[in-house]
């Protein structure tokens, strides 16, 4: 069954029981007021009728003191008389229930005498009894009081009070209420049914653009119509399918960057095997002379040295991403100089020229791999700046920033395509292959700076520009300390 169904069979139930039971409650409510009302009219007439019974005995038979059935039965045929336009009925019993007189036969069987001792008994002293009697559809309110003659003899009066139009009218309010309920049942069920098919629109907008995603549609977002919960649910789908989407597009840049790592390797293999497959076989199989055994065992030499240094980085690479830093507070001006000492003379020789300029702070790092990164990255830019007509300058700045500590490598080479940045710290990934090759690089030094800069906690930001240079961040963070000389 359809949940749109099930609600608006709900929906139908539950009014239908709301309705029904107030419906009830009421009609009972106004039958209840008319039965009281029933039952203090045959009070007062029981009333009227006692009184006009004594004021008829007072004043017809005072001369009689015996109290005799016959003279009761006579005052109660005076009075009965003197009533005949009144509409009254009345019935005059003596204390063993025995009927003394009847205005209007009943049968008066063993059974009834029963009832009528019982009305006698709950009608001693001031008290009035009633009780209701049906007969073939017919009901009458019976009200019994006690009659004092004198101190010798003590009557009952019972008057009866036709209350079958009260019944009736009560039969009559309960059909006409079951009628409208079931017009109420057959008009409220189809617009239960088109109000629930409103209502749960947005929902299968929902489950259509949940289906789509699950085809592979990442981009399909569900419409927000409201403020409500159906509203909240959408905003709350339309946020997992972002993360969703963006968990999507990370692992098919996961599954790239494996397949391009792959692919990279494989060939950064074979180029140099095969080269050094054919010089092998040239020394095994062909007679040569000695300078040019000497230049293919020269050949493999270089090719099997750069495999080590390509094996012993991605070791690295590796070991980078398990093993436990050793960090420890460590000068930045220090590092600089460290640093400085290094690259110096090496670039003299090149003629290019190093501008340090850094703000001493004590940085929690392990130093060794934190002078990796800042050597490889002016490194990087040496190798971007030869051949270059431009002035060449290479610059290292570091300066505290709000949360850690920034150094700043920053050169005047070449520049990397903007396209190309989201990618130079991939594994094997050469924005310039050929010349990358040529200066001996596989790849792979931006890849372990990004490595160590991650397992500091830091980020590795890149900035560049065509024909002008690069600059690159590295901050740190959590720098403390003061500065020291």
């Amino acid at each position: 069954m359809k949940f749109s169904w099930k609600i608006s069979i709900s929906m139908l139930v539950i009014s239908m029981l709301v309705m029904g039971l107030g419906g009830y409650a009421l009609l009972d409510a106004l039958f209840s007021s008319s039965w009281q009302r029933e039952t203090r009219n045959a009070a007062e007439e029981n009333r009227m009728l006692a009184y006009s019974f004594v004021a008829y005995w007072n004043t017809t038979v005072q001369e009689w003191q015996n109290f005799t059935d016959e003279e009761i039965q006579k005052t109660a045929e005076a009075m009965s008389q003197g009533m005949t336009d009144s509409g009254l009925t009345f019935r005059i019993y003596d204390g063993d229930g025995q009927p003394l007189y009847m205005e209007k036969q009943i049968s008066y069987d063993q059974e009834k005498e029963k009832d009528i001792q019982k009305l006698i008994k709950a009608a001693s002293g001031e008290n009035r009894a009633r009780e209701l009697r049906e007969e073939n559809g017919t009901y009458e309110l019976a009200t019994m009081s006690s009659i004092q003659l004198g101190e010798k003899r003590t009557l009952y009066l019972e008057s009866d009070r036709d209350v079958t139009t009260l019944f009736n009218d009560r039969a009559d309010q309960y059909r006409i209420y079951r009628r409208w309920m079931l017009v109420v049942l057959f008009l409220e069920l189809p617009v239960c049914y088109l109000m629930t098919v409103w209502l749960l629109k947005p929902l299968r907008r929902l489950s259509r653009a949940a289906r789509r995603i699950a085809g592979g549609d990442m981009e399909v977002r569900a419409r927000v119509e409201s403020e409500d919960e159906v509203g909240r649910l959408t905003r709350d789908f339309n946020r997992m399918a972002d993360h969703l989407e963006q968990q999507f597009t990370e692992l098919q840049d996961t599954a790239r960057r494996q397949e391009d790592f792959i692919g990279s390797f494989a060939h950064e293999l074979k180029t140099p095997l095969t080269s050094m497959i054919g010089y092998a076989d040239m020394l095994r199989s062909r007679e040569m002379t000695e300078e040019e055994r000497m230049d293919a065992a020269n050949y493999i030499f270089k090719e099997g040295k750069r495999l080590e240094a390509l094996s012993f980085k991605l070791l690295d690479l590796m070991v980078l991403r398990h093993q436990e830093l050793a960090k420890r507070r460590v000068s930045t001006e220090w590092l600089a100089e460290e640093i400085r000492g290094i690259l110096e003379p090496a670039l003299e020789k090149q003629e290019i020229r190093l501008w340090v300029s850094v703000e001493n702070r004590q940085v929690e790092l392990e130093p060794d791999l934190m002078k990796t990164v800042l050597m490889n990255l002016l490194d990087n830019g040496r190798k971007a700046m030869e051949g270059s007509d431009r002035e060449k300058r290479l610059t290292l700045l570091g300066r505290p920033e709000q949360g850690g500590y920034a150094f700043y490598v920053c050169d005047t080479g070449k520049g990397v395509p903007e396209a190309e940045l989201s990618r130079i710290t991939e594994a094997f990934y050469m924005v310039d292959k050929s010349r990358s090759r040529k200066q001996g690089g596989a790849g792979l030094g931006l890849s372990i700076c990004a490595e160590i800069v991650k397992r500091h906690g830091g980020r590795l930001d890149f900035q560049s520009e065509e024909g002008k240079g690069t600059l690159v961040r590295v901050w740190l963070p959590e720098q403390t300390g003061e500065e020291k000389a």
